[in-house]
Order: C-alpha cells, then structure tokens, then sequence
C-alpha cells in the first residue's frame, strides 16, 4: 500500500489532508512534507511576533512543530493550517509568559543589492512602521502580523485566535485605521 501511495505521490501533487492523515498513523515523511509546507510560514509568523529574534523565532518554530508532532492524534479536523498556527501562537504566547517582558517588532533585513540612499530610506519606513505596530494592542499586532505578513486568510485567523469571522474583520479594520492614524 505505502508503495502505491509513493507512486502516487510522483504522479500527482497530494493534498495536504494525506499527509496529515499519513503522519498521525505515525508516517515521519509525511509529517516531514507538512514541515515542508509550513516551516516558512510559520517561521516567518513566530518572527515578527518575538521581536524579529532570528534566533529565537527558530527556537520556537521548531518548538511548534516537536509540538505539533506530538499531538497530532488530537487534530481532529479542520484546517491544518489553523491548527498549526493556533500551536505557534500558544508557543509564543507561552514564550511571552516565561520571559516577562514583551518584545516590539522590529524592522526586517535590507537587501544587500540596494543601494546605499534606498537602505537608508528604507530603513526609516521600517523604523515608522515598526514604531507605528508598537503602539497598536497586541491583538491588532497579531492580526496585522497573521493576515499582511504570514498571508493567513480571515476564516483561518478566527479559528487561530477563538474570534469569529466577523470579530477578525472588524479588529481587522480597527488595526488598520489605527495605524493610519499613527501613521498620519
């Protein structure tokens, strides 16, 4: 059977509820290929959420997907990807909870190929920018990090975040004014 499902696998592109259903009977490489779809994103999400810490964004990003591993028999089901966003959004909630302290976002990595007068301008939109997102609530700075940084679309944000649509959309809608308003 897994020789079918391997060739299978070359011929067509397998949906990700195969993989999961893969990995809970145990399958390491299909856990391996969810790593593979998600380690991005959810890197990139933890990222922006601790301060851009390189180092301990990959700490935790890890973290979510040792966690994820074990306790893949309780997905039930659902999106996978919520689920695993709501493991990386615990995870640096728990993070927060140990340090004590609350980390701002904090600008990202110029290119290297710009040129010297675009990087410095560049770096001062980062800096407003990133001073604007501190002064937002940590709720308005986790939307705006799930739906513009990590693309997370709205249904997905609500299950991450135990709101409903309609509350992700008008939180949504504040954030973004409010940081028109700083931005002004």
């Amino acid at each position: 059977m897994q020789a079918l499902a391997q060739r299978l696998q070359k011929l067509f592109s397998v949906p990700e509820w195969i993989y999961v259903q893969q990995a809970k009977l145990g399958d390491r490489e299909a856990f391996g290929k969810l790593y593979q779809l998600y380690l991005d994103k959810i890197y990139r999400y933890v990222y922006f959420r601790v301060g851009q810490n390189k180092e301990l964004a990959e700490d935790l990003a890890s973290d979510v997907f040792v966690k994820a591993w074990e306790k893949l028999e309780q997905y039930k089901s659902g999106s996978f990807q919520a689920w695993i966003y709501a493991i990386a959004r615990n995870t640096v909630i728990d993070n927060y909870r140990t340090q004590k302290q609350h980390i701002a976002l904090t600008e990202t990595i110029a290119d290297e190929k710009q040129n010297h007068e675009e990087e410095i301008f560049k770096k001062l939109e980062i800096e407003k920018i990133k001073q604007a997102l501190g002064k937002l609530t940590d709720e308005q700075q986790e939307i705006i990090t799930l739906k513009f940084i990590s693309d997370v679309p709205n249904s997905q944000i609500a299950d991450i975040m135990g709101k409903r649509q309609d509350a992700v959309r008008a939180l949504q809608s504040r954030a973004i004014k409010a940081l028109q308003e700083i931005l002004v």
